[in-house]
């Protein structure tokens, strides 16, 4: 027996862009697992974790757990320890049960998919999370169960299993006690018709598969799918149902693009976390695009002219400002009161002249790589018009109301002496004002998807794990706007 908690026990929590090694991480789900207390077992043939340790590729590690997820349970655990992102998930009792992470390790992103209750393909009930049976030595599926897991559900998806798979399936039936076999005929027979559970009985008793078995016994879900008492909840899951062809990620699952946009003041590390993201997620396998969306470069189309058209200043603070000195590092840093706004008249227009070209923007380099589900990272949003050139202006609120939110919205920070040190342009004050405001931001929650805060001071050992995992989960969720 192999004691998979050994593997890779010397192995610390993942470190930096490697991440864990897989073996490292099958004792890491082990170690969860154990510490749930619940029933548990592998799906698959016999092997299936140490091959899935063995790989490089998308394939999933299966797992059936007892219990529902919940706070401080083993997927809680795999996704605070190893920034798992949660790709895939269904919590419909009519139908399959499971939450699949996607964590970073050394050979790439790994999988883990954690079925949970009932054993079903979709919404055929194969056995009752109440008679599911396990060797705990093992933490393999037994009797009817096992039956279920390696037999039917291949053939429920396709395809009628061989060799060691099927030896398998048809030795857990021989020994299953006759009142399991009674319950699982009976729920095959209510569910799949007589003649498809006949064929899979006598497939798993011994005989040769009957032709075109799978086929029928796809029809067969195909009109469980959808009856009445269940089209709902195949109608709710119908990304997860429709086979995602040309949509489908480096992980085999439908994916859509993604924006992030990054927010701070000068010298909170924007550009770093940018930089970082946009390599973590190549070797992710994600597509990346760049974008600015800062106005005090004048990189957005036709702002330099309009600036010298309008005769308005440059939203950058003055050459004095900047030289005044900050308050000593010990000193609570106080939040300065608005400059005097010159050309008040301009500044109004110039507002809506930036809404104008924050929308064209969009819609202009943002937009098109959406639709080619793209990462977009972006440097700023549009939620700078809140400061400037008008402040209060309704033009910001215009832009933010036809600019769609970002999915994930990310402040880069560390301490204001560190901020002030690496951008002394601006005094710490104002450095540390405007880095606060950014805080309160994040706390509207105007994101789709999530806000976090990133450490950029150099104290974390991997800060961009967990934002990884926010922009990974993004690009496999639905493309709305969560709940509050």
């Amino acid at each position: 027996m192999t004691d998979y908690r050994q593997l890779g026990a010397d192995r610390p929590p993942p470190r930096g862009a490697s991440g864990i090694s897989r073996t490292g991480l099958l004792a890491g789900v082990v170690a969860a697992l154990d510490g749930g207390g619940r029933p548990w077992a592998w799906q698959g043939e016999a092997g299936a974790a140490e091959r899935w340790a063995g790989d490089t590729g998308p394939k999933d590690l299966d797992v059936w757990y007892a219990a529902p997820p919940c706070d401080g349970g083993p997927i809680d655990v795999l996704v605070r320890a190893y920034a798992g992102a949660r790709v895939a998930e269904a919590h419909d009792p009519r139908r399959l049960r499971h939450v699949s992470l996607a964590i970073e390790t050394t050979t790439g992103p790994a999988v883990v998919d954690v079925t949970y209750g009932d054993l079903r393909v979709g919404p055929v009930l194969l056995v009752p999370a109440a008679e599911v049976t396990t060797d705990p030595a093992t933490h393999r599926l037994t009797h009817a169960a096992a039956v279920a897991d390696l037999l039917v559900r291949p053939v429920l998806r396709g395809r009628v299993p061989d060799g060691p798979r099927l030896e398998e399936a048809r030795a857990a039936w021989m020994s299953a006690p006759p009142g399991h076999r009674e319950g699982f005929v009976r729920r095959l027979t209510a569910q799949l018709g007589a003649g498809v559970a006949t064929e899979l009985i006598t497939l798993a008793s011994g005989a040769p598969p009957a032709p075109g078995l799978p086929r029928r016994a796809r029809l067969r879900l195909a009109a469980r799918s959808l009856a009445p008492a269940v089209v709902g909840s195949t109608w709710a899951q119908r990304r997860a149902v429709v086979p995602a062809m040309g949509t489908a990620g480096p992980l085999g699952l439908r994916t859509r693009g993604v924006v992030v946009a990054l927010v701070g003041t000068d010298g909170s590390g924007k550009s770093t976390v940018a930089e970082g993201l946009h390599d973590r997620l190549d070797r992710y396998g994600l597509s990346t695009t760049g974008a600015y969306f800062g106005m005090a470069r004048g990189n957005l189309p036709g702002v330099a002219l309009a600036r010298r058209l309008l005769q308005v200043g440059s939203t950058a603070p003055s050459p004095d400002a900047a030289a005044l000195p900050g308050p000593p590092a010990s000193a609570p840093v106080p939040v300065p009161a608005p400059a005097p706004i010159d050309y008040p008249g301009l500044r109004r227009v110039a507002a809506w002249f930036y809404a104008g070209e924050y929308i064209w923007r969009y819609l202009s380099v943002v937009a098109p790589a959406v639709r080619r589900r793209r990462v977009v990272i972006a440097d700023r949003w549009v939620y700078d018009l809140r400061e400037s050139p008008w402040p209060g202006s309704r033009a910001a609120r215009f832009a933010e109301l036809v600019v769609p939110a970002p999915d994930v919205l990310v402040l880069p920070d560390a301490p204001a002496e560190v901020i002030h040190a690496r951008k002394p342009e601006r005094t710490l004050a104002e450095q540390a004002g405007q880095q606060q405001r950014f805080r309160a931001l994040l706390a509207e929650h105007p994101a789709r998807h999530a806000e976090l805060v990133v450490d950029t001071s150099g104290a974390a050992a991997d800060p961009l794990a967990r934002l990884v995992a926010a922009v990974v989960q993004a690009a496999h969720g639905p493309p709305r706007r969560r709940r509050r």
